[in-house]
């Protein structure tokens, strides 16, 4: 009988001490257990209630019906082809006196360009401005700033943006596609006429004194977490990265992770991570001559979370990881582990005594397509049949607008779930993108928390399974609601099932929504894609953004244009080689996946002067703080009350009465939309709003280096 890896979870780690000791006994007596010694693929030490086994599909179905196992499925790890999504599937886009984030006049677009209603062009600007960016603009007032409507023929310049805090001493983190670092968004000098906010730092948190300020968290946090290790060999662990920063070789970086052996014995202690052997540098994050293999949605995210000129975070600290795009991490279990590594382990920040806050931002989402006839169940447990042609309008809205028909639910118990529940719990606080499916999303005592669909009348709605990958085990599969949270937005809930009216769950993810740039009155509206309902947090700035991107002249059809502060100088390290490249632009970035990071940025800055804050003090601060905004000044639509309800699809008309497909019904959504309302200062960790950063943390290197053929010794020099 043919063996293959699976990955299974118990409910407790009680549970797994038991299951694991019997399925490593040879001669086992537990009908649900198999009678043989088991083969431990890997007992993930870093998890107290999983583990991996070589098993047969025998075996793996008999151990679902022991009702320790939560869940058990093929390791995504070892079965990539499985579980691993395509990119284009997954991505979604104070106390104290605020300072100017710049001496000048800040040059605000609220949209990109849409030249048959009028609105103002990237591309028109005769002369591009260098402190140009559509999203902040939004953040200085409660309401809709004026001017920030359709039909400007000119930028608008506002009063210089000002900000409390930039996210000094935060881990920001985005998992996404790939990122080029090289863009000179990422960039701290020797850029050709770059104007950069006025308290702008420009540095990461490793050696070198590298004018790139954006790790890898793959490649570049072992050394970060483990200096030690890798200055205990400098000459055979660690280089210099193109940008000058002292980083560790890719192949040990890779052997950190995935070898206890590899790394300092206080480390050893969370086991194997498997890390792909296939990342690298170049086709995750590329360099300042060459490009990444993707990148065109994560180099995006970047910058809108911590980009120098295009982020609110500009001086946080700024790490990235390729979670899904061409030689990802391995699997999106093993990005998870990854961040919760790197949170549990990083160092403490000595300036406060603690470690920093780590924040994630999720612009992307597990999701899949409507399959056409079957029963669809409207807050009852009583089915109605439906075919493709006879869907009621809560099922045929969804995905409509924004997502080509793909629609979320929330997921089964398996591996991935596990992996989030303990990213969460180990304290990183995950922003993600709510989704552009036009769905309504609801907290478990809203009536529509159960509606689902289904092929069939009979299946209990827990034991559903859809959005099914190959084989009977294989593939993330949901339960088929249409109203709840979807994949990463559920990650870390505290009940994997739940009942209507129960209110103790708790949803550790803030989901973002994303705002209608324009639309031609002063009343506010969202995206007429973006999901919406009682379970977003916020929403923020998604429509028409500005951000920096890997596509050149020729690279693509997608618009972009070219920065002004577009090349680099000649830098000791290197400089651009635009025969490659064609210098750094920017293009059109829209959707919650644009809004995300643009709040997890500002969010960034929250975190920064309440350094213990959880999740839920978070999202106190937001409900408490960024009040909800009233009619007209926001639009707030109606509720559909029926499962055939016409207001699920449309709800504007023109002025002859012609139906637009458009609906920016908030449906039930807090009318909240992220501003630079009044922050906090825990006093406990000695900051407050406007004082200077702090110094950067002196590293020290002993022994020999070669780099590129070249040896330099190096004796208890401090580089920073």
């Amino acid at each position: 009988m043919t063996e293959k890896y699976y990955t299974l979870g118990t409910h407790t780690s009680e549970q797994w001490v038991e299951l694991h000791a019997e399925l490593i006994a040879d001669g086992n007596t537990y009908t649900s257990v198999p009678a043989r010694e088991v083969t431990v693929e890997d007992d993930r030490l870093h998890s107290p209630t999983t583990g991996s086994y070589l098993l047969t599909l025998e075996e793996a179905t008999e151990l679902q019906i022991d009702e320790r196992v939560k869940f058990i499925n093929e390791s995504p790890e070892k079965y990539p082809e499985i579980y691993m999504p395509s990119s284009e599937d997954l991505t979604c886009g104070t106390s104290g006196t605020p300072t100017d984030r710049y001496t000048a006049l800040y040059n605000n677009w609220s949209q990109w360009v849409n030249s048959n209603l009028g609105i103002y062009s990237f591309f028109t600007d005769v002369e591009p401005t260098l402190n140009r960016q559509g999203t902040f603009f939004r953040f200085l007032s409660f309401v809709k700033p004026n001017h920030y409507t359709v039909g400007k023929t000119n930028p608008f310049n506002t009063p210089k943006l000002q900000q409390a805090g930039a996210g000094e001493n935060v881990d920001l983190i985005v998992p996404d596609n790939g990122c080029w670092l090289g863009h000179v968004e990422f960039i701290s000098r020797g850029v050709t006429n770059a104007v950069n906010p006025d308290d702008y730092i420009g540095s990461n948190v490793l050696p070198g004194n590298g004018y790139c300020d954006v790790l890898d968290l793959v490649l570049d946090a072992p050394y970060y977490i483990d200096p030690n290790y890798f200055n205990a060999d400098p000459t055979n662990r660690l280089m210099a990265r193109w940008d000058g920063t002292i980083v560790p070789i890719e192949s040990v970086a890779i052997a950190w992770w995935r070898d206890p052996t590899q790394r300092s014995i206080s480390f050893a202690s969370f086991g194997n991570i498997y890390v792909s052997p296939n990342y690298t540098r170049d086709t995750a994050n590329g360099s300042n001559s060459t490009l990444p293999s993707e990148g065109t949605h994560g180099t995006q995210c970047a910058a809108l979370a911590f980009g120098r000129t295009q982020g609110w975070a500009y001086n946080a600290n700024k790490w990235v990881m390729n979670l899904f795009g061409d030689n990802n991490v391995g699997s999106l279990g093993t990005g998870l582990d990854v961040q919760k590594i790197f949170h549990i382990h990083k160092p403490v920040n000595p300036i406060y005594n603690s470690k920093d806050p780590t924040l994630s931002s999720n612009s992307w989402g597990i999701r899949g397509n409507k399959n056409g006839d079957g029963y669809y169940y409207w807050r009852t447990d009583s089915p109605v049949s439906y075919t493709r042609y006879t869907e009621p309008a809560f099922i045929d809205v969804l995905g409509m607008r924004g997502d080509g028909g793909r629609w979320k639910s929330e997921l089964h118990d398996n591996s991935i779930t596990q992996a989030g529940d303990e990213l969460t719990q180990a304290g990183v606080i995950c922003i993600a993108a709510a989704g552009n499916s036009g769905q309504q999303l609801v907290n478990p005592d809203h009536p529509n928390y159960d509606n689902h669909i289904n092929y069939n009348n009979t299946t209990p709605l827990y034991s559903i399974r859809r959005l099914e990958g190959p084989g009977p085990l294989g593939g993330w599969k949901s339960i088929a609601t249409t109203n709840r949270r979807g994949w990463p937005g559920h990650m870390g809930k505290t009940e994997s099932q739940t009942f209507q009216g129960n209110t103790t769950v708790k949803f550790p993810v803030i989901q973002v929504g994303a705002l209608e740039s324009n639309t031609g009155s002063n009343e506010e509206k969202i995206a007429d894609y973006s999901d919406r309902g009682p379970a977003i947090d916020l929403f923020s700035s998604g429509a028409g953004a500005m951000a920096a991107t890997v596509d050149t002249y020729s690279a693509s059809s997608t618009p972009t244009i070219q920065r002004v502060d577009g090349v680099y100088s000649a830098l000791s390290a290197g400089a651009m080689d635009l025969s490659q490249i064609g210098g750094c632009r920017d293009t059109e970035f829209t959707g919650t996946s644009a809004a995300c990071p643009v709040a997890a940025g500002f969010l960034a800055s929250v975190m920064q002067y309440n350094r213990d804050w959880t999740y839920e003090n978070l999202r106190t601060w937001i409900e408490t703080n960024v009040t909800s905004q009233s009619t007209p000044t926001m639009y707030h639509g109606v509720e559909p009350t029926t499962p055939t309800d016409m207001n699920w699809k449309y709800e504007y008309y023109s002025n002859g009465g012609i139906r637009f497909y458009r609906n920016y019904s908030l449906q039930g959504a807090p009318s909240r939309v992220l501003y630079n309302a009044s922050i906090p200062v825990s006093t406990a960790y000695g900051v407050q709003v406007g004082d200077p950063p702090p110094a950067p943390t002196p590293y020290s290197i002993s022994g020999s280096l070669t780099i590129n053929g070249l040896t330099f010794s190096l004796f208890d020099a401090n580089l920073l």
